[in-house]
């Protein structure tokens, strides 16, 4: 089978024909041939329609030429017969003859027209004026308004108009000065705005660049101190300060160079050829300005702009510049000393030293620390102020202490409530019981009303104290790398003013901060100590006592809460002392007098109830007496009724020390000779004091005086629905006692007969018993180390121990001696045993 030879139609080049076998490219070569000779016999056949139309398109050609020909021929007669010279003669004389015929019409055009643009001036200046348009384009309105002025009023015979004109140029001229010196004084103003204006002035005044800079530095100086004297604005100082920097870096960029550059431009050109001023449509200049004359057309302001020296102006710099900051010096202290919070003397110190070191590169011989000492000093004296103001708000503390005092109110002033009631049960737990927690502590502390109204007026002012500290703080911790980067000066200069600004200032704040302090904690304790001074004169013991206790708790909770940069001195407060002992004295009243009786009465007794009580081999005390044992309890309910947060270590010391010398006479009697029988007097009835009842006690049948049934009331000794089974068992053990004390005392009832000396030796050795225990309840622990330390010292109280041995050894035989130490020490053993099962009965003594 014969291969199809391939479409050359879809070949993409020559070469693609030669990749089939030679019997395809052949048959490609004949079709190619043949579709060759094909073409060329269309192509002929076409050539041969198309001859006709050839021929046509010849002839056409033949006739334009020919009429071309003659249009040439046309114009050159023309322009034979055309003479320039003579068209030239014709235009000249007809020029003549218009100017000759028309002279007064033109004159009475121009000055029309020129009117009409001096009457169109003052609208352009006032709608620039309004719209806050070019102050320059306003000024260049203005000398062209009165170049016109000056030509119209030369006429013979000016309108009355141009007076009307003349006054309303003028006070547009003061607008116009007046808005220049407000893109002047401006601290939005650009460079190029501030160029604008001073070009603007200079053509308004005709004023050399030597009178603009003079002039600028005049309207800055007086933008300055304006700013410093508003009352309205709370960034006053700043922008004063900003507006002194912005002017030396306005004065450095701009003058002379720029300025003298921008004057020469104003020179280059006519003014009126400004594209600004032909762009007015109000003059419509395009058909005026033919009419306004060649003076006014070709007119160029002349200023003089090359005056000024480079010089010149750093004098001009200088001698501003010490003005400018010497003025605001005095502003900035002016208006530091009307601040009263130091947040806002601390954040203003920061925005002007932050202001001023970032630009202190443009004081162009301002002296630099000297304006920076200026503000620093400014600042830290008014920073020293508001410290001694607000450390020496510390006297509201004491006014409202006095003012409490003179109004107290016995029983009220110091009530607080109960620790447990129902208003405790009511609270509020939420919020982690935060209320209940506060009202819990309170009641603790004891913190009745007149503690909470001095407490708070300190905590108000510890608030203040304490803000004042971090703000101290805040300025320590205030760092001013990258202001001082800004800088050009070399290391040493930037470290120093590190140093003067984050060290120096605060440490002086600092120590003013704490000698203030110091006087005002010195004036308070002065004062607490007067009050503790006349308490123990003018006011009767109960009172005082309960002034002393309000003292002492306002006192504890101002030295619980001292000020951290006061903490790690010592307040002295000896005072403290006084008001335990006033306090203690009458916690001691009731309890001493209450003893007293009850070993007088115990004095009369004819017999020694406790003897039944006694342990061991040989019998000893092993218990105390019931007056030791009421006495104490009787101190420590006394102690509670004032409160038990004010019975620190120390307080308690106090205490004890006044009840060891209370106690040391009333435990010094003995028990005399009693002259009774059995208990009986002469007359055979049992002996009763004349000074108080004896009532029995149904139970154990023993003697009970009116004072102790009262305590017993309130301890809840007796109760009610007891069983009568247990009622006579109580009394039979009773009797049985009652019958033994009998034996050893050697009483019979069969026989009487006079106390033994047994008996008066068991009733001292009781008493030594009891002079031990309270030994130990009594004990003065030292303060000079901790509770808990093994090595803590303990100081005895002789008084009592002492007189008690000593009288016993005065009825001991020498042979007896060693005997009774033996005893000595057993019953020392004894009684601390029992303080130590009894200490937590009386939890504020022990």
């Amino acid at each position: 089978m014969a291969t199809e030879a391939p479409d050359p139609k879809t070949f993409g080049s020559w070469e693609d024909a030669f990749q089939y076998p030679i019997a395809a490219v052949r048959g490609m070569e004949r079709q190619l041939r043949n579709d060759i000779g094909s073409n060329r016999e269309k192509l002929r056949s076409l050539v041969g329609a198309s001859y006709r139309d050839l021929l046509g398109t010849a002839e056409s050609i033949i006739q334009m030429d020919g009429q071309m020909q003659q249009v040439e021929s046309y114009i050159g007669g023309m322009g034979m017969r055309c003479n320039s010279r003579l068209l030239g003669k014709k235009a000249a004389n007809l020029r003549a003859w218009d100017n000759d015929s028309k002279a007064t019409d033109r004159e009475r055009y121009a000055f029309a027209l020129q009117l009409a643009v001096l009457r169109s001036c003052p609208e352009v200046i006032t709608r620039l004026l309004r719209t806050h348009g070019s102050v320059l384009l306003a000024a260049k309105v203005l000398v062209i308004s009165r170049l016109l002025h000056k030509k119209i009023s030369q006429r013979g015979h000016p309108p009355r108009y141009l007076e009307f004109l003349r006054n309303r140029l003028a006070t547009l001229r003061r607008k116009l000065l007046t808005k220049i010196d407000r893109h002047l004084k401006s601290l939005e103003s650009s460079e190029s705005t501030l160029v604008e204006a001073m070009c603007a002035f200079s053509l308004a005044t005709s004023s050399s660049s030597t009178d603009v800079l003079r002039h600028f530095h005049h309207i800055r100086q007086l933008a300055v101190s304006e700013l410093g004297q508003r009352e309205d604005d709370d960034k006053r100082i700043s922008k004063s300060l900003q507006l002194v920097v912005k002017t030396l870096r306005d004065c450095q960029m701009i003058v002379p160079a720029q300025l003298a550059l921008a004057l020469e431009t104003l020179k280059a050109t006519p003014l009126i050829e400004g594209l600004d001023i032909q762009s007015l449509r109000e003059l419509n200049l395009e058909i005026h300005q033919r009419w306004l004359g060649d003076d006014i057309n070709s007119f160029t302001p002349y200023v003089r702009h090359d005056d000024l020296q480079k010089t010149e102006a750093n004098r001009l710099f200088e001698q501003w510049a010490k003005t400018a900051f010497s003025s605001f010096l005095r502003d900035l202290r002016e208006m530091v000393e009307k601040v009263e919070s130091p947040a806002v003397v601390v954040q203003l110190r920061q925005e002007l030293l932050e202001l001023w070191l970032s630009n202190k590169r443009h004081s162009m011989g301002a002296g630099t620390f000297g304006v920076l000492n200026g503000i620093r000093d400014a600042f830290n004296n008014r920073f020293k102020y508001l410290i001694h103001q607000h450390t020496a708000n510390l006297s509201d503390v004491s006014a409202s202490i006095n003012t409490l005092l003179e109004d107290w109110n016995w029983a009220v002033s110091d009530t607080c409530p109960p620790m447990w009631d129902d208003t405790i049960i009511s609270m509020d737990t939420g919020s982690g019981g935060k209320v209940l927690k506060d009202e819990l502590s309170t009641r603790a502390c004891s913190r009745s009303e007149a503690v909470r109204i001095a407490s708070t007026i300190y905590t108000n002012w510890l608030d203040g104290i304490n803000s004042l500290e971090q703000l101290i703080t805040q300025l320590q911790e205030r760092k001013w790398a990258d202001e001082l980067d800004d800088m050009d000066d070399d290391d040493d200069t930037s470290e120093g003013l590190h140093n003067m600004l984050s060290e120096d200032d605060p440490h002086l704040l600092h120590k003013t901060f704490e000698d203030d302090l110091e006087e005002s904690f010195r004036m308070l304790r002065d004062v607490i100590n007067d009050y503790a001074k006349n308490l123990q004169t003018n006011d009767r013991e109960e009172t005082s006592a309960q002034k002393s206790a309000f003292l002492l708790r306002v006192w504890r909770d101002i030295a619980n809460r001292l000020p951290s940069i006061y903490r790690d001195i010592e307040p002295d407060s000896p005072f403290i002392p006084l008001f335990q002992t006033q306090v203690s004295k009458t916690v001691l009243q009731n309890p001493i007098a209450h003893c007293d009786k009850r070993i007088s009465k115990c004095l009369q007794h004819k017999r020694l109830q406790a003897r039944i009580l006694w342990e061991g081999d040989p019998q000893l005390p092993v218990l105390p007496s019931p007056w030791a044992f009421r006495l104490l309890h009787e101190t420590v309910k006394s102690m509670t009724k004032f409160g038990v947060d004010i019975w620190t270590p120390r307080a308690t010391n106090i205490l004890k020390q006044q009840m060891r010398d209370a106690l040391a006479p009333i435990v010094k009697k003995l028990p005399e000779l009693p002259r009774q029988v059995n208990g009986h007097d002469a007359n055979g009835e049992p002996q009763v004091d004349d000074e108080e009842k004896v009532s029995r006690n149904p139970e154990e049948g023993a003697e009970v005086d009116p004072q102790d049934r009262d305590d017993e009331k309130d301890d809840g000794e007796t109760r009610d629905g007891e069983k009568k089974k247990s009622e006579e068992e109580m009394k039979t053990q009773s009797k049985q006692k009652l019958s033994s004390a009998q034996k050893i005392n050697g009483d019979h009832p069969s026989k009487p007969s006079g106390p033994s000396e047994e008996v008066v030796r068991d009733s001292k050795t009781q008493r030594l018993f009891d002079a031990v225990y309270l030994d130990y309840a009594l004990s003065v622990k030292s303060m000079t180390t901790t509770p808990d330390d093994p090595d803590n010292e303990i100081t005895p109280l002789p008084d009592l121990f002492d007189s008690a041995q000593s009288n016993i050894l005065n009825d001991l035989q020498m042979e007896d001696v060693q005997q009774w130490n033996r005893n000595l020490d057993r019953m020392r053993k004894d009684a601390g045993a029992y303080w130590k099962r009894t200490e937590l009965l009386f939890a504020l003594l022990a």
